[in-house]
C-alpha cells in the first residue's frame, strides 16, 4: 500500500507484497505455562504446545474413541503443530485425517484451508475447502472472513466484500474483519470507505500496529501525508521491530519531499531486514536529492539481493540516464520489460532511450569525459576525479553547471577583490571546498542546496 515520490523521472515504487502487508488473519491463541496433570485436548488452556500435543494423540491413538472425538483432537493438535517452527506439513497431514475420519468436521475444513492460504499453497483449493466450512455451519464467521482473505489474495474483491459484510454481520466487533474489509476497499480504489473500516476496527481494538499502517496508506492515496505519516508513526510505536512500518513512511516522507527523513526511516528498516525493495526506496530518495553514487550503490545492492526485481531495474535506468550512460540506461530498461512486461515507465523509458542513442549516439555526453573548453560541464576534468562527490558532479548536469558557475563567479569575484578582502575570499573558498569533500554523504548533507547557497553568495558579492 505503499509507492515512491511522484517521478517526473518515472520512478516506479517498490512494494512488499499484499500478504506480508495487509492480510494478518490467522488462527490466535496462546499456549503458555505447564498445565495440570490431567492436561484436556482443548486450545485456550495454560498447557504448554507438548502437554497439548500429547493430550490430544492418547485421544486420537484410542480407537475406541468415536470418529467424531478423533477428528476434533487431531485439528486442536493440528492447531498446535501449525504454530511450532517447521510444524504445517504435520498440521496439514493430521487436518486430513481429520476431514478423512468425519466429513463434516466444520472447524477442520476452516482450518486446512486457512492453513493453505498461509502456507502460500493453491488458494483455490483454500477457498473450496473454506466453502465447505461454511455449507457445514453457516453461521461460522471465521470461516467467512478467513475466504474473503484468499478472495482478497486472488483480487476477487467483490466476492471478498460479500464475505466479510457477512462476517461483521454474525460477529460485528471482530475488528480483524473490518480491518481486512478496509484493505479491500483500498485495493478497489474506495479509499474513504478503507478508512471507514479501519477506524472502526481501531475504536474495536486500539492496539492493531498493521491497522495503522493500512490506514496511513488509505490517507496517503487521498493526499493527506501528514495522516499518514502519523498512522505509520503510531504502528511504529506500538510494534517498533517490524521493517514495513519504517519502510511505509519512508515512503510517505519522499512523497512529500522530506528525503533526509525517508532515508532515515529506510536506515531503520534495512537495519531489520536487508530487503531488494527497502533499498530500491532509499535509492530512490538519494535519486531525488542528488546523490547519484549513493542510490547506484542502493540499487546495485538490491539486485544482489534480487536479480529479478523490476522496478530496480527501472529505478536504475533513470539514474543512469541522468548520468549520460544510454547504453546501460536501455539494458536497464529493457530487463525491467523482461521481467515485467506490463511496467509502461519502463516501455516508455525505453522508446525515449532508443529515440535518444539514435540522436546522439550511446556514448557518455561531455560530463562523463573530460571536459571541453565550450562545454557546460564541470570547471574540472572528470577524466581524471577521484574523489566521490566530484564523481557525482560530473554525473549530474545540473551539478556540473552549478561548479562551473561557482567557479567562475568566484574568479571574477577574485579578479575584482584586493589585500585582504582577496585573501578572505581565497579562504571561504577553500573552506567550502574542504567542507563539500568531507561532508558529502553525511545525514543531512544537501549538496546541490549547499551549491547553490555558495552560488548565491558569490553573487552577491560580485553586484
Amino acid at each position: 500500500m505503499c509507492g515512491t515520490h511522484a517521478s517526473a523521472q518515472a520512478l516506479s515504487p517498490a512494494k512488499i507484497s499484499l500478504r506480508a502487508l495487509f492480510l494478518g488473519a490467522a488462527m490466535s491463541f496462546v499456549l503458555a505455562a505447564p498445565a495440570a496433570a490431567s492436561t484436556e485436548c482443548v486450545l485456550g488452556s495454560k498447557a504448554t504446545p507438548a502437554e497439548l500435543i500429547s493430550a490430544c494423540s492418547a485421544i486420537i491413538d484410542q480407537t475406541a474413541n468415536s470418529a467424531a472425538e478423533r477428528s476434533a483432537a487431531l485439528v486442536v493438535r493440528a492447531e498446535v503443530n501449525a504454530q511450532t517452527l517447521g510444524g504445517q506439513s504435520q498440521a496439514l497431514r493430521d487436518l486430513d485425517r481429520a476431514i478423512a475420519l468425519d466429513g463434516k468436521n466444520a472447524k477442520a475444513w476452516r482450518v486446512r484451508g486457512d492453513l493453505l492460504r498461509e502456507a502460500g499453497g493453491d488458494l483455490n483449493r483454500a477457498a473450496a475447502d473454506l466453502t465447505k466450512a461454511i455449507e457445514l455451519d453457516p453461521q461460522d464467521a471465521e470461516a467467512y472472513e478467513l475466504r474473503g482473505v484468499v478472495y482478497t489474495n486472488q483480487r476477487r474483491l467483490d466476492r471478498a466484500l460479500a464475505d466479510y459484510d457477512q462476517a461483521i454481520k454474525l460477529k460485528p466487533d471482530d475488528a480483524q474483519a473490518w480491518s481486512d474489509r478496509g484493505v479491500a476497499y483500498y485495493l478497489g480504489g474506495d479509499n474513504e470507505k478503507a478508512i471507514r473500516n479501519f477506524d472502526e476496527a481501531l475504536r474495536l481494538d486500539p492496539n492493531r500496529a498493521r491497522t495503522y499502517t493500512n490506514r496511513g496508506a488509505a490517507y496517503k492515496k487521498l493526499g493527506q501525508l501528514d495522516k499518514a505519516v502519523a498512522d505509520d508513526g503510531e504502528a511504529i510505536r506500538l510494534d517498533p521491530k517490524v521493517p514495513e512500518y519504517y519502510d511505509n513512511r519512508g515512503l510517505t516522507y519522499a512523497a512529500m519531499g522530506e528525503y533526509d527523513k525517508a532515508i532515515a526511516d529506510y536506515d531503520q528498516a534495512i537495519r531489520r531486514e536487508q530487503r531488494a525493495n527497502f533499498l530500491t526506496n532509499r535509492g530512490d530518495s538519494y535519486q531525488f536529492k542528488g546523490e547519484l553514487g549513493a542510490a547506484l550503490s542502493d540499487y546495485e545492492a538490491a539486485l544482489k539481493l534480487d536479480p529479478n526485481f523490476a522496478k530496480t531495474y527501472n529505478n536504475r535506468a533513470v539514474l543512469y540516464k541522468k548520468m549520460g550512460e544510454r547504453k546501460k540506461a536501455l539494458a536497464d530498461y529493457e530487463t525491467a520489460l523482461k521481467l515485467d512486461p506490463g511496467n509502461e515507465n519502463a516501455a516508455n523509458g525505453r522508446r525515449s532511450m532508443i529515440a535518444e542513442i539514435a540522436r546522439f549516439g550511446a556514448a557518455s555526453p561531455g560530463p562523463m569525459h573530460a571536459r571541453s573548453a565550450d562545454d557546460s560541464g564541470p570547471s574540472f576534468n572528470c577524466a581524471t576525479a577521484k574523489r566521490e562527490v566530484e564523481k557525482v558532479i560530473c554525473a549530474d548536469p545540473q551539478l556540473g553547471v552549478l561548479d562551473r558557475q561557482i567557479a567562475e563567479t568566484y574568479e571574477r569575484v577574485l579578479r575584482a577583490s584586493k589585500g585582504r578582502s582577496a585573501s578572505d575570499l581565497r579562504k571561504t573558498q577553500r573552506e567550502f571546498l574542504t567542507t563539500r569533500n568531507a561532508s558529502f554523504r553525511r545525514p543531512g548533507y544537501d549538496l546541490k542546496k549547499i551549491m547553490q547557497d555558495r552560488l548565491q553568495r558569490l553573487n552577491a558579492m560580485e553586484s
